[in-house]
């Protein structure tokens, strides 16, 4: 993948807008695009160190009480209509 920019079109609300706008302006932010982009980096961040944590708790669960609980799900699953 290559450091450079790729261009895009979104179509964002009008208050967001609005406030990147609000934000270049004031001298927060150098741009929109740059406004959009530490926005979006930030989304990925979260969801990155959210997924890390899922795997934490995950590594520390019983696996013999996950196998019940799977079953127990599976065995409520068969008794649903079917589609």
């Amino acid at each position: 993948m290559s450091d450079r920019k790729a261009r895009l079109t979104v179509t964002v609300d009008p208050h967001l807008f609005a406030y990147a706008e609000h934000l270049v302006e004031s001298g927060k932010a150098p741009s929109v695009s740059a406004v959009f982009n530490d926005a979006l980096a930030e989304k990925e961040r979260r969801d990155r160190h959210a997924v890390q944590h899922l795997k934490e708790i995950a590594a520390q669960a019983d696996p013999a009480k996950v196998a019940r609980m799977v079953a127990h799900v599976d065995a409520q699953a068969a008794r649903l209509p079917k589609r």
